[in-house]
Formats: C-alpha cells, sequence, structure tokens
C-alpha cells in the first residue's frame, strides 16, 4: 500500500515540475573580421511565424521599392536581403520585450567577448535561434530552428550567417 501511494505521490510530482534544458552556442564571425556587437534570440514557436511574416514583408517591400534597380544590379539583393533580416530582428525582440516584460530577458541576450551565449531551464518545445551581429561595420543575422526535448544541453551550430 505504502508503495503504491508513494508511486503516485511521485507521479503527481513528476508532471508539476515543467521539463526543460539548455540551449548554447558560439557566435563565429565569417572571415577574420572582429565582433562589434551582437544579440541572441531564443524564438518561442508563438514567435516564429512573426519572424517569418516579418521577413518576407520587408523582402516584398524592398522588391517593390528597388524593382528597377535590382534589373540592372542584381548584386543589391543581398544587401536588401541582410536589411531585411537585421530590420525583422530589431522587430522581433522589440515585439517580445513589449509583450513579455521581464520574460524575455530569458530569452534574449548578449553573447560574451568571445562569442559564447546560453539559455538555462527553456522549456521543452519549438524554437528558432537568432543572432545579429556586427562586425567590421556591417550587419549579419544568423537563424537556426531547434527542438528542445531532453535535458542534456543542447549546442546551436549557427554555420553560416542568413543574411
Amino acid at each position: 500500500m505504502l508503495t503504491i501511494a508513494l508511486s503516485i505521490l511521485l507521479g503527481l510530482f513528476q508532471t508539476a515540475v515543467p521539463q526543460t534544458g539548455t540551449v548554447f552556442g558560439i557566435v563565429k564571425l565569417p572571415g577574420a573580421g572582429k565582433l562589434q556587437a551582437a544579440r541572441v534570440a531564443l524564438l518561442p514557436s508563438k514567435y516564429i511565424e512573426v519572424w517569418n511574416k516579418q521577413v518576407q514583408q520587408r523582402l516584398d517591400n524592398y522588391w517593390e521599392i528597388f524593382k528597377p534597380d535590382l534589373a540592372v544590379n542584381r548584386e543589391r539583393f543581398a544587401d536588401l536581403d541582410r536589411m531585411a533580416h537585421v530590420e525583422a530582428f530589431r522587430y522581433i525582440t522589440s515585439t517580445m520585450r513589449r509583450e513579455m516584460g521581464e520574460g524575455a530577458s530569458k530569452l534574449i541576450t548578449d553573447p560574451s567577448a568571445n562569442g559564447q551565449f546560453e539559455f538555462r531551464g527553456v522549456p521543452f518545445g519549438t524554437y528558432q535561434v537568432l543572432v545579429q551581429a556586427t562586425f567590421n561595420g556591417q550587419d549579419v543575422v544568423w537563424s537556426r530552428p531547434l527542438e528542445v526535448q531532453t535535458d542534456v544541453p543542447i549546442f546551436v551550430d549557427l554555420g553560416k550567417p542568413v543574411s
């Protein structure tokens, strides 16, 4: 009888504790650039769609505005793509701060001087890791999808910037 009661009590306790994980990574700059500033955001699923819409809306707007110039100078699209990602990053982090208040500080951080970042106590779920960095006077953005489904720390390999 005591074993059954203990099993039930442990079962209730385990469901009451939210499962969380840790996400960490390193911002590595392309080439031999020097990091001037950086910000890392871990977007919960609620904000991933907003992020994607903001990037696409900005690209569509830039396309309409700069279409004649892009027809002649196709290499300018990379600049507009970078601009769309940087502006969307600023928008989404601002929105998260406004809507989440102090809770946003658990999902937005500045990496250390050597580029390392870490998020602890991340509830299990789907996320998007965004990094906006300035180096050699130029802004770049990285974006990586991420599933947190374990309490084992997850290393995020940022790869190449998306912009």
